[in-house]
Parts: C-alpha cells; structure tokens; sequence
C-alpha cells in the first residue's frame, strides 16, 4: 500500500498559519504580562503608603525628602521598619556624614547595595543602573509642582509645596487640599549608566548642571552649553540617597513628559518627572493610600493642583 505524506506546500502552509497564530498571541501575552507588572507595581505603592501612614503615626509628621547635609539620607531610608525591613536599617548609621558616596561607607554601604523588591517596579525591567554600587528605587517622592516661590521653578525641596520637604515637616493635617486629592508618591525609571555627549534616552537620562545651580526653565535650558551634561547614571541610582537623583520628583513636567529632567550634582534641586515603563501613564499613590493610575496626557493644570498640599486648587478628572 503506498503510504501518503506532507507535500511542501502543505507543510509551508501548516507553518506560516502557526506563525500567525503566534503572531496574534504574542501581543495578547505581552499585554497581559504588562498588565501583572503594573498591578504589582501599583500595589507596591500601595504598601508603602500604609509605610507613610504608619510613620505619621508614630511620629506625627512625614519623612524628609533628605536628611539635611552632610547627611542625605531618603524618605524611603526612613520607611524601612515599616516594609518589614527593620533589620535592613538597623545597619544604617543615620548619623554617618561625609562628602558623596563617603556618607554610604562601612555598614551604610552594604546596607545601600541590598536590594529592596518593595522599591521596584517590574515594568522598569531594570535591577539598577548600570555600573553602580548601591540597589535603586523606583518610588519617589513629592516635593511638589516645582515652584520654590511665586513664578519661580527650580525644584527646592527647602520651600516646596508638596508633602516631603526638607526642614520643613509636614503632618497630615497641613494637606488642606485633602489627602485624597495630594500625590505622595510616583513612579520613576532608572538610569541606563550612560554618560555620552548628548541625549539619547530622555526617559532615563537627565541634564545635570554643575554644583549647586538652580535648576530653573532657564537655566536647563542653557545647560546643555553652560558646563552641564547628559548622564543615564543618575536617575534612580540609590534607594537610601535622598533627593533628585534617585527617590524624588515634582509636577513640574507632566507623566513621561517628552522634556528632559534636569538635575545638579550637588542633587539640592531638580525638574523631575514621574516616569514609568507602563504604556501611556504612571501609577500615583495619594496621600490618603489610594493609588490611581494617570495617563500621560493629563492635564498640566490638574497634574500640578495634585502636586501640592494647600494650593487649594481644584482637582479635575483625570
């Protein structure tokens, strides 16, 4: 009896039609693995605004956004015990100084290497910026819109008007926009570890000007020819350094804002937006522990109203 086979044309036609199928179904599969990854990152926000909330209630006021200098320790440092990390900090020496990465030597460097899950997002895809020695954060804080004083945005957490300032406790009952209308915390991306001439990644790259030069409109604008420099080693680089570079931001820019952010190296002030690798918007954990998500294109006027404690602007949809 002759045995009948595949010809090749069937057999070309069995696979291009597995083809398409996988075609079809790797997009559904990405979507879903996106969607897994932004319900775990909005719940790890969740979790550390329980964290904010119990630290108000055993000190009656919110982190700073950094420790004062020569001690620059971040809010999300402060957070530990309550993220069930107590012993992580019990290794911090708070009161520990020195000039740059000197401040995180002996115990505070080990403890600034150890990698916190609770402080990354998966959608990031990253576990830390290329080359450095200290775990990252993808969680940052509210300084506010920006504004430091009336028509003036550079970024000082000194006279912000969001809730994690420095020097300037804030308690919850100074949030009289209400907590459920006032960010605590977003998202941010983590640097690439890149240091080129130019601009490659406005997403995990920022413009950093020298020392302690306010980073206001103007002056960012000019830094790329006045001594400042694109760097992908900044952004996120360390969970336990307060400021700019790794656990802060404002409502100066809009979500995933096609602007650069800028910085300075002295990480005193900064323009930084809330950034993310979910499509089209960030995760925004208020102030009352809800957490919602925000769409890129939300409107400049109701992302910076969300951005204070007691501007008493109205609070649109979004």
């Amino acid at each position: 009896m002759r045995r009948r086979a595949f010809t090749l044309i069937e057999m070309l036609v069995v696979i291009a039609i597995i083809a398409v199928l996988i075609g079809l179904l790797l997009p559904a599969v990405q979507k879903v693995r996106e969607a897994v990854s932004r319900i775990k990152c909005a719940n790890n926000l969740h979790q550390l605004g329980l964290a904010v909330q119990s630290y108000h209630d055993a000190y009656h006021v919110l982190p700073a956004a950094r420790d004062p200098w020569p001690s620059p320790y971040s809010a999300q440092a402060h957070l530990l015990p309550f993220v069930e990390q107590a012993n992580l900090q019990n290794i911090v020496n708070f009161k520990q100084t020195g000039p740059g990465d000197q401040t995180f030597s002996g115990g505070n460097a080990v403890a600034a290497a150890m990698t916190v899950n609770l402080f990354l997002c998966p959608s990031d895809g990253s576990v830390g910026v290329p080359g450095a020695p200290y775990a990252p954060s993808n969680y940052v804080c509210n300084v506010g819109t920006g504004m430091s004083g009336a028509g003036v945005y550079n970024g000082d957490y000194v006279t912000g008007d969001g809730v994690f300032l420095l020097n300037h406790p804030v308690n919850l009952n100074n949030i009289l926009d209400g907590t459920a209308y006032t960010a605590c915390m977003s998202e941010a991306l983590i640097g690439d570890g890149s240091a080129p001439s130019s601009l490659t990644d406005v997403r995990r790259q920022a413009l950093v000007l020298p020392g302690s030069t306010q980073t206001t409109p103007q002056a960012c604008a000019a830094g790329a020819t006045g001594g400042a420099f694109w760097s992908g080693n900044y952004n996120g680089n360390s969970w336990i350094n307060g400021g700019y570079w790794a656990t802060d931001y404002n409502h100066y820019l809009t979500p995933n804002a096609p602007a650069c952010d800028c910085l300075n190296t002295a990480n005193n002030y900064g323009l930084k937006a809330a950034r993310s690798g979910h499509p089209g918007g960030v995760n925004l954990l208020l102030c009352d522990g809800s957490v919602r998500f925000v769409h890129d294109n939300v409107d400049p006027g109701t992302w910076r109203a969300l951005g204070t404690r007691c501007g008493g602007e109205p609070v649109g949809d979004y």
